[in-house]
């Protein structure tokens, strides 16, 4: 039987009247045969209208005759564009190529080729009296341009040296006496990144940034940004540092030695602008990305001890304004990432998707004209030329209204008096992100020029811009910033964890610890019941191996000491402080982990100085359920549930439940002291992860304004998951379920409870705050 609905529509289109039915018409979509030779095809949104088609090639090629199409209205997809007369070209993956070096003057330099395709060397010679600065030997890497640095001959006579000319440029000017000036213009379709202009200053350097000649297709890789701005922007963060001093409320100023150093003292304060692009060619995704690279930004850069303000803007064809600079809000990094996780969405442009760069800039612009005139008509007139401007802009195209955003960057650059004298109170960092529609001359156009510094740069994506922001401001540059962890996309265990570290003996079982200073880890005492020496025992952290100097047991560790009451095993006081034989060295996989309690915690927490040990308790053990981590031994952090308050007693009975080795014992307090914290699952079922042998001294941890606080010390437990169990395919610990009715318990030395003994041992390394 045709169902009542079908059958009336059936009637409609089957009627004799001749009219026809109007049905909803359906969208055309564009052809779906959009591949690319050598490669693959990405889609924003299928192969419906407004879709972003970007071609992928492997690293080391490119997509000709462009990197991507969009599905028009029609139906149809963007056509091709070439230069050339040919009708449909074919997308292919063309192999990369670096430009070839047209000048070189006073020297030799071959082979002479008219392109060089990725591995391609060039070797330079310079002639008798001249000495080659720079790099002998260069070869073409798989983002088209040439690795090390450019190459000239000098003689040391004139007053700056040899400036060189960039592959693929020709350069006009030949004499370097003070004042005088060389140009450059790069040839063919290159762009030119750095300054075309460079005048030899006083100083006996030439001015700007040293130009050089970039392919359309070109770009860089995470490791090439993370040198040149992570150098750049660590100059401009400072920094100012907080060292002890006899009045803990006046921090004794030191300063690090920087090529480029922004100092800024107690009085100045450094405005750091982020600029987001949310047009039609950022597909939801990557602006999640663009999101979360703010966040990271302001969560790390607040671990300075520099006074910032942010403000946040999002730009489509109008900006829209997150975070101003003016408001309160702006220098509370926690306000700030508040407002980026709950008010910065693409959806907000709505229909309004171009990209105007321009308008962006011109709010920077309208923010330092407010501030300059009110602070005009104080005591203080000139207060806001202590002001320190940085503007960091993220955008994956071209912009294509409001004009050139090069106006709006004249105009700041203007009100800030930027000359030679004033140079440093203004750093503007172009990030174009993908190879849709980003140019370099666009880039470099907004881009600060500084000498010996790059403020543009290219990456193939938005996973690449992630990384690199994790890695930038995850360098040894930072100093002993604690409790940091690198969550890029490929990010190894090490970098994640970069505190963990495994305590290994000369035989049997190992034990975990936690990196807290640079020669100091914190792990169980238990880890070495009855072992005197470990001078052959070893700390693995990373990939480096170090000695054990000295072992500190708890004085009141004994894991004998209530045998003669029947408990055969007694974990209270179970940690050890082990100092190194040798400081190690703080990297991207090497990092100590926040112990609470410290002014270094404290200035992750974001307190105030005035904050005391009592504040970080309650600030990261508040709750009655505390979400926190450990990590387990395939290195995989695992998630458990600290029970604090009322629910501490109940997690603790589960010390003497059946089928434990304190099962029977009629009091839970001879067992579990008041210096342990305890997890476990309250019902059969319940997903809380338990430790394993082997993982005993590791970190106990809790996330915290996207930084990391060790709380307690993995002890002991009731329940081993690991026993008897096998490695699977994949080489990981298969960790078995509980027995029926069992409900696994954990415990962890607090280290609140033993501030103590920390103190004696950790200080100077440490810097700790009151107690209450």
């Amino acid at each position: 039987m045709v169902p009542p609905l079908c059958a009336l529509l059936l009637l409609i289109l089957t009627s004799g009247s001749g009219a026809r039915a109007l049905l909803p018409a359906e969208s055309p979509q564009c052809s779906g045969d959009v591949g690319i030779q050598g490669g693959n095809v990405s889609l924003s949104d299928g192969l419906r209208p407004g879709s972003l088609l970007t071609y992928l090639c492997p690293l080391g090629t490119y997509p000709y005759p462009q990197p991507s199409r969009l599905c028009q209205p029609s139906g149809h997809w963007t056509p091709l564009r070439t230069s050339s007369s040919t009708h449909n070209p074919t997308p292919t993956c063309r192999k990369m190529r670096c430009p070839p070096q047209l000048q070189f003057e006073h020297g030799t330099v071959g082979p002479r080729r008219t392109f060089y395709l990725v591995g391609s060397e060039l070797t330079f010679e310079c002639r008798d009296g001249y000495t080659l600065r720079g790099s002998a030997l260069r070869r073409c890497l798989p983002t088209g341009r040439w690795d090390g640095e450019m190459p000239a001959c000098d003689d040391g006579a004139e007053h700056c040296p040899e400036p060189g000319v960039p592959a693929g440029a020709l350069r006009r000017g030949s004499r370097y006496r003070q004042g005088d000036r060389v140009s450059y213009r790069c040839q063919g379709t290159l762009a030119l990144v750095g300054s075309p202009e460079r005048e030899c200053l006083p100083t006996g350097e030439w001015s700007g940034a040293e130009p050089t000649c970039r392919f359309p297709f070109s770009y860089d890789l995470p490791e090439d940004v993370t040198a040149s701005f992570g150098a750049s922007l660590i100059s401009v963060l400072g920094f100012v540092a907080s060292s002890t001093s006899t009045d803990q409320n006046q921090p004794v100023l030191k300063t690090y030695s920087l090529e480029r150093r922004l100092i800024l003292s107690q009085d100045s304060v450094l405005h750091l602008y982020l600029l987001v692009d949310a047009s039609k060619s950022v597909s939801e995704a990557n602006f999640q990305v663009f999101k979360d690279c703010v966040k990271i930004m302001v969560d790390r850069i607040a671990s300075f001890d520099v006074p910032v303000k942010f403000a946040v803007i999002s730009y489509a064809s109008k900006p829209i304004v997150i975070v101003p600079i003016n408001g309160e809000e702006a220098g509370d990094a926690d306000e700030v990432l508040e407002r980026v996780e709950n008010h910065m969405s693409k959806k907000a442009h709505g229909n309004r998707t171009g990209t105007n760069i321009h308008d962006a800039l011109q709010e920077i612009y309208h923010w330092i004209i407010f501030q300059k005139e009110a602070l005009s008509k104080t005591n203080k007139p000139d207060e806001w030329k202590k002001v320190r401007h940085a503007v960091i802009l993220l955008t994956d195209g071209k912009f294509n209204m409001g004009g050139s955003p090069k106006h709006a960057v004249t105009k700041i650059e203007d009100v800030l008096e930027v000359k030679p004298d004033r140079n440093d109170y203004l750093d503007i960092y172009a990030f174009g992100v993908g190879q849709t529609d980003v140019e370099w001359e666009d880039l470099n156009a907004i881009a600060s020029k500084k000498i010996g510094e790059q403020h543009a740069f290219k990456l193939n994506g938005p996973v690449e811009l992630r990384t690199t922001l994790d890695s930038i401001l995850d360098v040894k540059s930072i100093g002993e910033v604690c409790g940091l962890g690198n969550h890029s996309e490929g990010a190894t265990a090490q970098q994640m964890n970069p505190w963990h570290v495994v305590i290994r003996p000369e035989r049997g079982e190992s034990c975990r610890g936690s990196l807290v200073a640079d020669r100091w880890v914190l792990t169980a005492a238990h880890c070495f019941n009855n072992v005197q020496d470990t001078k052959l025992w070893r700390v693995n952290i990373g990939s480096t191996d170090i000695q054990i100097a000295q072992r500190f047991d708890h004085p009141q560790y004994n894991v004998r000491a209530k045998v003669d009451q029947g408990i055969p095993e007694f974990y209270d006081y179970d940690l050890s402080l082990l100092q190194l034989e040798r400081p190690v060295h703080f990297s991207a996989t090497i990092r100590p982990i926040c112990l609470p309690c410290t002014k270094e915690a404290n200035r992750a927490l974001r307190k105030p100085v005035r904050a005391t040990c009592k504040d970080h308790e309650v600030e990261l053990l508040r709750q009655a359920r505390v979400p926190a981590q450990f990590i387990s031994l395939d290195n995989e952090r695992l998630s458990v549930h600290i029970k604090t308050n009322e629910m501490w007693a109940r997690c603790t009975e589960g010390a003497v439940q059946p089928g434990t080795l304190y099962a029977g014992k009629a009091n839970v307090s001879d067992v579990v002291t008041q210096r342990f914290l305890c997890s476990g699952p309250e019902s059969t079922g319940e997903p809380e992860a338990s430790t394993c042998k082997g993982e005993s001294g590791g970190s106990l941890f809790v996330e915290k304004k996207m930084r990391y606080f060790q709380v307690g010390v993995v002890s002991w437990g009731t329940y081993n998951p690991c026993a008897q169990s096998r490695p699977d395919n994949q080489g990981r610990m298969q960790r078995k379920p509980p027995p029926h009715r069992h409900h696994p318990r954990d415990f962890y030395l607090s280290l609140f409870q033993t501030q103590d003994w920390l103190r004696e041992h950790l200080s100077p390394a440490l810097h700790f705050l009151p107690p209450a």
